[in-house]
């Protein structure tokens, strides 16, 4: 799910897109598949663990609503000339359908919103209003302003997190009872983007606030429900292990696996 951000350091080409075939495996990805199932997953198991019901029509809004971003993402990208990166590629070579893709998305958001509650429609504008804020920031370079690296970070690990738990924050239960586990998943993929936009540029090194924020992480996970609490175990131990064995060496797999490690919560439905 780390696809959002855009590497400041990533070079840029004008140059025609090479014609280097996607691997199977990479395909979630590069048709930004893996976000929005990263995003369903963990709103019903947020909402189990705080006793909410989530209907399919939320469910499906929160995943079209993802695949909208983060197809236009790649597609503005795209634009600029980032073909650096596997998704890039795709999108610039396949532009026509990219943006049939970006049309079919944007409409059925728009056409489940009908079926939703006022309070969600509501979150969900003001939620969407600092999603715009941040893409034209990035890819308007509106009188040269750009967001630092981490900061780019943590707005999407906020912003993703937020869109996800939206029903639980609406809802009726107590401030205390959602906001350590929302603020943990939040930060976890704060983390996958970070290690994710490390590994694309080659960099493997952390800063202060790096460092502050994964020790925030540890210290939510022992406020949170325990099922939270091991799924968050689970992904940490996955980050490190692809970060050890894979990593900037090999970024395209670092990447998927990094995606993979937030699908934790399957572990308790494959083995409840």
């Amino acid at each position: 799910m780390g696809n959002l951000i855009t590497n400041s350091k990533e070079p840029t080409s004008n140059t025609q897109p090479n014609k280097e075939s996607t691997p199977w495996w990479l395909f979630l990805n590069v048709l930004a598949l893996d976000a929005p199932i990263v995003a369903i997953v963990w709103q019903h198991f947020l909402a189990e663990n705080i006793n909410i019901k989530i209907s399919t029509t939320e469910t499906a809004s929160l995943f079209f609503t993802v695949w909208f971003i983060y197809l236009s993402d790649h597609f503005f990208d795209s634009l600029k000339g980032f073909y650096t990166t596997q998704r890039h590629l795709f999108v610039a070579r396949n532009q026509k359908k990219t943006i049939a893709l970006i049309t079919f998305t944007f409409t059925t958001s728009i056409c489940l919103c009908f079926s939703l509650s006022k309070s969600l429609i509501l979150g969900g504008l003001i939620l969407v209003g600092f999603i715009c804020i941040y893409l034209l920031l990035v890819h308007a370079n509106i009188a040269n302003i750009k967001l630092k690296n981490n900061c780019k970070e943590l707005l999407v690990g906020i912003g993703f997190g937020t869109g996800v738990a939206l029903p639980v924050i609406i809802s009726n239960i107590e401030l205390k009872t959602w906001l350590p586990s929302v603020s943990l998943f939040c930060l976890l993929c704060w983390l996958n983007c970070r290690l994710i936009d490390n590994w694309e540029s080659n960099c493997d090194s952390l800063s202060k606030m790096d460092l502050t924020l994964i020790l925030l992480i540890f210290y939510l996970m022992f406020i949170c429900q325990k099922p939270i609490l091991l799924a968050a175990i689970i992904t940490l131990v996955c980050l490190v292990l692809v970060n050890k064995f894979a990593g900037s060496d090999k970024p395209r797999i670092s990447r998927v696996l990094a995606d993979v490690s937030l699908l934790s919560p399957w572990v308790f439905w494959i083995f409840p």
